[in-house]
């Protein structure tokens, strides 16, 4: 993936919204909580970072990776 529309949402249910959308069981989800996640949305052909308010360039340098290269985890 070369090309891709970005966009980025800042929730106040980061957490709980990210866990949610990467399926993440809740005992998973309370060990590594996620900061963030990256969401494809196929009909609007865009990648959507989803963060908290605050946040840093690492955690949005990782969400964009995603965008780009989908799941890179081990």
């Amino acid at each position: 993936m070369n090309e891709v529309k970005l966009r980025w949402e800042f929730r106040d249910d980061v957490v709980e919204y990210c866990a949610k959308t990467i399926g993440l069981g809740p005992n998973q989800a309370r060990l590594t909580p996620p900061l963030a996640c990256a969401v494809w949305h196929v009909e609007k052909k865009q990648c959507t970072i989803y963060t908290g308010r605050q946040t840093t360039h690492g955690v949005i340098g990782h969400e964009v990776r995603h965008c780009f290269e989908g799941h890179f985890h081990p």
